[in-house]
Protein backbone atom coordinates (compact mmCIF):
# COMPACT_ATOMS: atom_id res chain seq x y z
CA UNK A 1 0.00 0.00 0.00
CA UNK A 2 2.61 2.22 0.81
CA UNK A 3 4.50 1.44 -2.42
CA UNK A 4 1.56 2.17 -4.39
CA UNK A 5 0.94 5.55 -2.84
CA UNK A 6 4.35 6.05 -3.57
CA UNK A 7 4.12 5.47 -6.96
CA UNK A 8 1.18 7.11 -7.54
CA UNK A 9 2.30 10.38 -5.69
CA UNK A 10 5.26 10.53 -7.51
CA UNK A 11 3.73 9.88 -10.86
CA UNK A 12 1.05 12.62 -10.30
CA UNK A 13 4.03 15.11 -9.11
CA UNK A 14 5.82 14.00 -12.94
CA UNK A 15 2.73 14.96 -14.80
CA UNK A 16 2.30 18.01 -13.36
CA UNK A 17 5.97 19.17 -13.69
CA UNK A 18 5.39 17.87 -17.38
CA UNK A 19 2.73 20.06 -17.69
CA UNK A 20 4.33 23.05 -16.22
CA UNK A 21 7.07 22.91 -18.20
CA UNK A 22 5.19 22.24 -21.57
CA UNK A 23 3.16 25.56 -20.75
CA UNK A 24 6.29 27.26 -20.20
CA UNK A 25 7.68 26.28 -23.06
CA UNK A 26 4.82 26.53 -25.33
CA UNK A 27 4.65 30.79 -23.58
CA UNK A 28 8.61 30.82 -24.84
CA UNK A 29 7.67 29.72 -27.85
CA UNK A 30 4.62 32.06 -28.37
CA UNK A 31 6.87 34.67 -27.37
CA UNK A 32 10.09 33.89 -29.82
CA UNK A 33 7.95 33.33 -32.76
CA UNK A 34 5.56 37.10 -32.48
CA UNK A 35 3.00 37.29 -35.75
CA UNK A 36 4.04 38.10 -38.52
CA UNK A 37 2.61 41.39 -38.95
CA UNK A 38 2.09 43.64 -42.85
CA UNK A 39 1.30 47.24 -43.34
CA UNK A 40 1.11 48.46 -46.49
CA UNK A 41 2.97 52.03 -47.90
CA UNK A 42 1.70 54.11 -50.29
CA UNK A 43 4.65 55.52 -52.70
CA UNK A 44 4.64 56.65 -55.64
CA UNK A 45 4.90 54.72 -59.61
CA UNK A 46 7.14 51.71 -59.72
CA UNK A 47 9.61 53.55 -62.39
CA UNK A 48 10.27 56.35 -59.70
CA UNK A 49 13.62 56.21 -57.55
CA UNK A 50 11.44 56.91 -54.35
CA UNK A 51 9.44 53.71 -54.93
CA UNK A 52 13.01 51.57 -55.69
CA UNK A 53 13.61 52.15 -52.49
CA UNK A 54 11.26 51.23 -50.42
CA UNK A 55 10.81 48.24 -52.28
CA UNK A 56 14.40 47.56 -51.33
CA UNK A 57 13.53 48.46 -47.47
CA UNK A 58 10.64 45.82 -48.32
CA UNK A 59 12.89 43.04 -48.91
CA UNK A 60 15.13 43.63 -46.75
CA UNK A 61 13.33 44.17 -43.82
CA UNK A 62 13.38 40.54 -42.95
CA UNK A 63 16.93 40.49 -42.46
CA UNK A 64 16.56 43.37 -40.07
CA UNK A 65 13.47 43.01 -38.03
CA UNK A 66 11.58 39.52 -36.63
CA UNK A 67 8.11 40.21 -37.09
CA UNK A 68 7.76 43.68 -39.04
CA UNK A 69 7.05 43.53 -43.00
CA UNK A 70 6.44 46.59 -44.37
CA UNK A 71 4.46 46.53 -47.77
CA UNK A 72 5.29 48.66 -50.76
CA UNK A 73 2.99 49.65 -53.10
CA UNK A 74 2.59 51.43 -56.31
CA UNK A 75 0.85 54.67 -56.76
CA UNK A 76 -0.04 57.04 -59.03
CA UNK A 77 2.02 59.44 -56.67
CA UNK A 78 1.86 61.76 -53.25
CA UNK A 79 -1.36 63.52 -54.59
CA UNK A 80 -2.97 60.19 -55.06
CA UNK A 81 -2.06 58.91 -51.64
CA UNK A 82 -3.53 61.99 -49.90
CA UNK A 83 -6.29 61.89 -51.79
CA UNK A 84 -6.84 58.19 -50.99
CA UNK A 85 -6.47 57.91 -47.83
CA UNK A 86 -8.61 60.95 -46.74
CA UNK A 87 -11.65 59.64 -48.51
CA UNK A 88 -10.95 55.37 -47.36
CA UNK A 89 -11.53 55.31 -43.79
CA UNK A 90 -11.36 51.94 -43.63
CA UNK A 91 -7.35 52.50 -44.21
CA UNK A 92 -6.43 54.47 -41.42
CA UNK A 93 -5.48 51.22 -39.69
CA UNK A 94 -3.37 49.56 -42.56
CA UNK A 95 -1.67 51.82 -44.39
CA UNK A 96 1.31 54.70 -44.42
CA UNK A 97 1.78 56.67 -47.29
CA UNK A 98 4.24 58.96 -48.94
CA UNK A 99 3.22 62.50 -48.66
CA UNK A 100 4.69 65.81 -48.01
CA UNK A 101 4.33 69.07 -45.55
CA UNK A 102 2.91 71.49 -48.04
CA UNK A 103 0.96 68.86 -50.28
CA UNK A 104 -0.90 68.02 -46.91
CA UNK A 105 -0.87 71.72 -46.21
CA UNK A 106 -2.65 72.14 -49.53
CA UNK A 107 -4.73 69.52 -49.07
CA UNK A 108 -6.72 70.12 -45.58
CA UNK A 109 -6.42 74.03 -47.06
CA UNK A 110 -8.14 73.05 -50.00
CA UNK A 111 -5.95 75.13 -53.01
CA UNK A 112 -7.79 75.02 -56.13
CA UNK A 113 -7.51 73.55 -58.87
CA UNK A 114 -5.64 71.09 -56.85
CA UNK A 115 -8.17 70.36 -54.38
CA UNK A 116 -11.44 72.07 -55.06
CA UNK A 117 -12.52 71.18 -51.51
CA UNK A 118 -10.65 71.13 -48.15
CA UNK A 119 -10.28 67.73 -47.43
CA UNK A 120 -10.72 67.44 -43.57
CA UNK A 121 -9.23 63.92 -42.78
CA UNK A 122 -5.99 65.41 -43.33
CA UNK A 123 -5.58 67.42 -40.41
CA UNK A 124 -5.43 63.92 -38.80
CA UNK A 125 -2.17 62.88 -40.36
CA UNK A 126 0.35 62.42 -38.58
CA UNK A 127 4.52 62.32 -39.46
CA UNK A 128 6.52 59.25 -39.13
CA UNK A 129 9.41 60.40 -40.46
CA UNK A 130 11.25 61.99 -43.26
CA UNK A 131 12.58 60.53 -46.13
CA UNK A 132 14.45 63.92 -47.49
CA UNK A 133 14.08 67.91 -48.29
CA UNK A 134 14.02 68.89 -52.03
CA UNK A 135 15.57 72.18 -53.68
CA UNK A 136 13.05 72.63 -56.66
CA UNK A 137 14.05 75.47 -59.55
CA UNK A 138 14.28 76.32 -62.93
CA UNK A 139 16.98 76.12 -65.34
CA UNK A 140 17.01 77.89 -68.75
CA UNK A 141 19.80 78.56 -71.48
CA UNK A 142 18.35 81.84 -71.77
CA UNK A 143 21.38 84.55 -69.73
CA UNK A 144 18.38 86.60 -69.61
CA UNK A 145 16.53 84.83 -67.40
CA UNK A 146 17.56 85.94 -64.00
CA UNK A 147 14.46 85.35 -62.02
CA UNK A 148 10.93 84.16 -62.61
CA UNK A 149 9.73 87.79 -63.26
CA UNK A 150 11.71 87.59 -66.50
CA UNK A 151 9.23 84.91 -67.33
CA UNK A 152 6.87 87.16 -68.91
CA UNK A 153 6.35 86.23 -72.55
CA UNK A 154 8.60 83.15 -72.44
CA UNK A 155 7.41 79.88 -72.52
CA UNK A 156 7.98 77.31 -69.36
CA UNK A 157 7.50 73.78 -68.54
CA UNK A 158 7.12 71.59 -65.46
CA UNK A 159 6.10 68.49 -64.52
CA UNK A 160 2.88 67.24 -64.42
CA UNK A 161 0.28 68.48 -62.72
CA UNK A 162 -0.25 65.57 -60.45
CA UNK A 163 3.21 65.61 -58.97
CA UNK A 164 3.34 67.56 -56.44
CA UNK A 165 6.90 68.46 -56.42
CA UNK A 166 7.54 68.81 -60.56
CA UNK A 167 4.22 70.29 -61.36
CA UNK A 168 2.16 71.53 -58.48
CA UNK A 169 4.45 73.13 -56.43
CA UNK A 170 5.68 75.71 -59.54
CA UNK A 171 1.91 76.20 -60.74
CA UNK A 172 1.14 77.36 -57.22
CA UNK A 173 3.75 79.58 -57.29
CA UNK A 174 3.51 81.41 -60.35
CA UNK A 175 -0.36 81.24 -60.10
CA UNK A 176 0.43 83.31 -56.21
CA UNK A 177 3.12 85.68 -58.16
CA UNK A 178 0.53 86.62 -60.64
CA UNK A 179 3.06 85.35 -62.97
CA UNK A 180 1.10 82.56 -65.15
CA UNK A 181 -0.58 84.92 -67.09
CA UNK A 182 1.99 86.75 -68.14
CA UNK A 183 3.69 83.84 -69.85
CA UNK A 184 3.41 82.96 -73.64
CA UNK A 185 2.43 79.66 -72.87
CA UNK A 186 3.03 76.91 -69.18
CA UNK A 187 3.41 73.41 -70.48
CA UNK A 188 3.08 70.73 -67.60
CA UNK A 189 5.19 67.72 -69.63
CA UNK A 190 6.27 65.36 -66.95
CA UNK A 191 10.04 65.61 -65.91
CA UNK A 192 11.78 63.96 -68.70
CA UNK A 193 9.33 65.71 -71.75
CA UNK A 194 9.79 68.92 -69.43
CA UNK A 195 14.00 68.72 -70.01
CA UNK A 196 13.02 67.43 -73.50
CA UNK A 197 11.17 70.43 -74.69
CA UNK A 198 13.84 72.94 -73.01
CA UNK A 199 16.51 71.26 -75.28
CA UNK A 200 14.74 70.96 -78.42
CA UNK A 201 14.35 75.15 -77.78
CA UNK A 202 9.75 74.71 -77.57
CA UNK A 203 10.42 76.36 -73.75
CA UNK A 204 12.82 78.94 -72.36
CA UNK A 205 12.85 77.19 -68.67
CA UNK A 206 12.44 73.57 -67.21
CA UNK A 207 11.26 72.98 -63.79
CA UNK A 208 14.43 70.32 -62.20
CA UNK A 209 13.48 68.72 -58.25
CA UNK A 210 16.65 67.73 -56.03
CA UNK A 211 16.60 66.13 -53.27
CA UNK A 212 18.76 66.88 -50.04
CA UNK A 213 20.00 66.17 -46.61
CA UNK A 214 18.74 68.69 -43.88
CA UNK A 215 22.16 70.30 -43.66
CA UNK A 216 22.51 70.12 -47.96
CA UNK A 217 25.76 68.57 -47.82
CA UNK A 218 24.14 65.55 -49.42
CA UNK A 219 22.15 66.56 -52.31
CA UNK A 220 21.11 64.21 -55.36
CA UNK A 221 20.11 65.17 -58.87
CA UNK A 222 17.47 63.11 -60.89
CA UNK A 223 17.90 62.02 -64.52
CA UNK A 224 16.52 64.51 -66.48
CA UNK A 225 19.16 66.72 -64.61
CA UNK A 226 22.15 64.31 -66.38
CA UNK A 227 20.15 65.26 -69.56
CA UNK A 228 20.96 68.82 -69.39
CA UNK A 229 25.01 67.81 -68.52
CA UNK A 230 25.31 65.79 -71.07
CA UNK A 231 23.77 69.04 -73.48
CA UNK A 232 27.52 70.26 -73.12
CA UNK A 233 25.71 73.78 -73.15
CA UNK A 234 25.75 76.33 -71.28
CA UNK A 235 22.99 76.50 -68.68
CA UNK A 236 21.66 78.69 -65.78
CA UNK A 237 20.14 77.99 -62.50
CA UNK A 238 17.16 80.67 -62.75
CA UNK A 239 17.01 82.70 -58.90
CA UNK A 240 13.85 82.53 -56.80
CA UNK A 241 14.53 85.63 -54.32
CA UNK A 242 13.98 84.48 -50.61
CA UNK A 243 11.35 87.53 -50.49
CA UNK A 244 9.81 86.21 -53.43
CA UNK A 245 8.91 82.79 -51.05
CA UNK A 246 8.86 84.63 -47.96
CA UNK A 247 5.72 86.49 -49.85
CA UNK A 248 4.09 83.59 -50.86
CA UNK A 249 4.08 81.63 -47.35
CA UNK A 250 3.10 85.33 -45.75
CA UNK A 251 -0.04 85.37 -48.32
CA UNK A 252 -1.33 81.70 -48.20
CA UNK A 253 0.10 80.41 -44.93
CA UNK A 254 2.03 77.88 -46.66
CA UNK A 255 5.39 76.45 -45.61
CA UNK A 256 7.87 76.31 -48.78
CA UNK A 257 11.49 76.40 -47.33
CA UNK A 258 13.98 78.39 -48.87
CA UNK A 259 17.00 76.80 -50.19
CA UNK A 260 19.65 78.69 -50.93
CA UNK A 261 22.30 76.76 -53.26
CA UNK A 262 25.71 77.99 -52.29
CA UNK A 263 28.06 78.64 -55.73
CA UNK A 264 29.21 75.07 -56.47
CA UNK A 265 26.44 73.07 -54.88
CA UNK A 266 25.24 71.59 -57.97
CA UNK A 267 27.44 70.80 -61.72
CA UNK A 268 28.30 73.87 -63.29
CA UNK A 269 26.89 76.37 -60.87
CA UNK A 270 28.75 79.29 -61.05
CA UNK A 271 27.06 81.60 -58.53
CA UNK A 272 24.57 81.40 -55.74
CA UNK A 273 20.79 80.97 -55.77
CA UNK A 274 18.06 80.76 -53.85
CA UNK A 275 14.72 78.30 -54.63
CA UNK A 276 11.91 76.64 -52.91
CA UNK A 277 11.65 73.29 -51.33
CA UNK A 278 9.52 71.19 -49.46
CA UNK A 279 10.01 67.80 -47.17
CA UNK A 280 9.04 64.37 -47.82
CA UNK A 281 7.41 62.38 -45.17
CA UNK A 282 6.07 59.43 -44.48
CA UNK A 283 2.92 60.02 -43.04
CA UNK A 284 -0.40 57.89 -41.19
CA UNK A 285 -3.54 58.56 -40.40
CA UNK A 286 -3.64 59.38 -35.96
CA UNK A 287 -5.45 56.02 -35.47
CA UNK A 288 -2.47 53.60 -37.08
CA UNK A 289 -0.94 52.00 -34.72
CA UNK A 290 1.40 53.02 -31.96
CA UNK A 291 3.40 49.85 -31.91
CA UNK A 292 3.78 49.58 -35.49
CA UNK A 293 4.53 53.36 -35.87
CA UNK A 294 7.07 52.68 -33.41
CA UNK A 295 8.85 49.65 -34.93
CA UNK A 296 8.59 50.90 -38.47
CA UNK A 297 10.68 54.01 -36.75
CA UNK A 298 13.20 51.86 -35.66
CA UNK A 299 13.55 49.97 -38.53
CA UNK A 300 13.75 52.55 -41.28
CA UNK A 301 16.97 54.49 -39.08
CA UNK A 302 18.28 50.72 -39.10
CA UNK A 303 17.96 50.24 -42.81
CA UNK A 304 19.09 54.02 -44.11
CA UNK A 305 22.50 52.29 -44.80
CA UNK A 306 21.34 49.67 -46.29
CA UNK A 307 19.27 50.86 -49.04
CA UNK A 308 22.26 53.68 -49.47
CA UNK A 309 23.84 50.44 -50.95
CA UNK A 310 21.37 49.98 -53.78
CA UNK A 311 19.46 53.42 -54.01
CA UNK A 312 20.85 56.90 -53.48
CA UNK A 313 18.36 58.03 -51.77
CA UNK A 314 18.89 56.06 -48.44
CA UNK A 315 21.93 58.39 -48.21
CA UNK A 316 19.35 60.60 -47.05
CA UNK A 317 18.39 58.11 -44.36
CA UNK A 318 20.47 59.06 -41.94
CA UNK A 319 18.67 58.79 -37.82
CA UNK A 320 19.25 62.58 -38.00
CA UNK A 321 17.96 63.03 -41.67
CA UNK A 322 14.77 60.35 -40.66
CA UNK A 323 13.80 62.34 -37.49
CA UNK A 324 14.01 65.34 -38.50
CA UNK A 325 10.44 66.37 -39.46
CA UNK A 326 9.41 65.03 -36.03
CA UNK A 327 12.28 67.28 -34.33
CA UNK A 328 10.84 70.05 -36.44
CA UNK A 329 7.57 69.64 -35.24
CA UNK A 330 6.55 67.45 -32.83
CA UNK A 331 2.91 67.89 -32.35
CA UNK A 332 2.34 66.72 -35.56
CA UNK A 333 4.41 63.57 -35.15
CA UNK A 334 2.57 60.35 -34.61
CA UNK A 335 2.74 59.09 -31.08
CA UNK A 336 4.64 55.77 -31.91
CA UNK A 337 7.01 57.39 -33.93
CA UNK A 338 7.66 60.40 -31.17
CA UNK A 339 8.44 57.49 -28.52
CA UNK A 340 10.91 55.62 -31.43
CA UNK A 341 12.96 58.79 -32.02
CA UNK A 342 13.10 59.52 -28.20
CA UNK A 343 14.89 56.15 -27.32
CA UNK A 344 17.40 56.92 -30.15
CA UNK A 345 18.53 59.82 -28.46
CA UNK A 346 17.31 61.51 -31.48
CA UNK A 347 14.49 64.22 -29.71
CA UNK A 348 16.09 66.59 -27.01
Amino acid sequence: MKKTWFSESRRSMLLGLSALLTQALLQADRALAQEIRKFRILMTPEQSGVYHAYAILQTRASEHHPWLRPVTVETGGFNYNVNYIANNPGQWRDAMLGSATVLEWAAKTGIKPFYPQPLKAVSDLRVIGGMGGTGNFWMTFDPSIKTPLDFAGKSISTGLLSQNEWGMYPRMLLDGWGITKQLRSFNALGPDKNVDALLDGKVQAAMMVTFMAPDMKEIITPAPFNQILASNREFHYVDIPADMIRAYNAKTGASFSIREFRENALPKQKRRFHSFGNEMTVSAHKSFPDDLAYEFAKLWVKMGPVVAKYNTLGKLWTAEGISAPVRQNPAQAHPGALRAYKELGLLT
